[in-house]
């Protein structure tokens, strides 16, 4: 991978945050090199720095304004070397996640698929046949925004929200696709569902998603999902996380 990559603007966001801003287009290739980014602040080990979080195209990167300033901070930043990353593309994890397609476990399968112009079966092929790359996480906890899906497939969110998705819920809109983790009102196409937990708040990390791993959806029966437990969540996860 190569970019011409500019230096990222820095402003900030009140008194203990900086945003590093890359530009306003959406790409995978920039994307990675944010991921990328964010690795090499973390490797710098700058004192004052708590936490540097990816979006899609910029870095929100939270500090103690007692142990730095934002200057200070700032001039940090800029002397890091940055030259080796715009060639270098990071392997994150692939993780597997099982899905029911259709039926109550997702109830707009078939309106997607006449709307697309394609069976249901053909928009769950295409759907899991591909490897989407995690741009970040967002919206409620570990809500992983995913692409980029197909453009067959490529639907703009519902007019009417629903009140209610279910936990687990695995949902596609615009060339995107995402899980919800927990319970929530939400605007995107329910295709199918996981009964894999990706988010629990009492473990450590909380979620099972990372900005810059990837997913790969697997097809199950409902009758899979009504016999899934711990045991079958452990053996999933032991086979199927690379």
């Amino acid at each position: 991978m190569r970019l011409s990559m500019e230096g990222p603007a820095y402003l900030p966001l009140g008194d203990q945050v900086l945003l590093l801003q890359f530009g306003q287009e959406v790409s995978m290739e920039l994307n990675l090199y944010i991921h990328q980014y964010v690795q090499a602040i973390q490797a710098a080990r700058i004192k004052g720095i708590q936490q540097a979080v990816a979006s899609f195209c910029s870095i929100s990167i939270s500090y103690d304004p007692i142990l730095i300033r934002y200057q200070h901070l700032v001039n940090a930043l800029q002397q890091m070397d940055t030259t080796k990353l715009v060639s270098v593309s990071p392997k994150g994890r692939v993780l597997h996640i099982p899905v029911v397609y259709g039926g109550e476990y997702g109830q707009d399968l078939d309106y997607v698929a006449d709307t697309v112009g394609l069976s249901p079966d053909e928009v769950v092929r295409i759907h899991s046949d591909e490897t989407y790359l995690i741009y970040m996480l967002g919206f409620i906890a570990s809500f992983p925004y995913c692409g980029d899906m197909d453009s067959r497939l490529s639907l703009p969110r519902r007019t009417n929200p629903r009140v209610k998705v279910e936990k687990g819920s695995i949902a596609i809109a615009n060339r995107q696709t995402s899980i919800y983790p927990v319970s929530s009102p939400g605007g995107w196409h329910i295709i199918g569902r996981t009964p894999l937990n990706t988010f629990d708040p009492y473990s450590n990390p909380p979620s099972l998603f990372r900005a810059g791993d990837y997913i790969k959806f697997e097809a199950i029966t409902a009758s899979d999902a009504e016999n899934w437990n711990e045991l079958t969540r452990k053996e999933w996860t032991e086979q199927w996380q690379e």
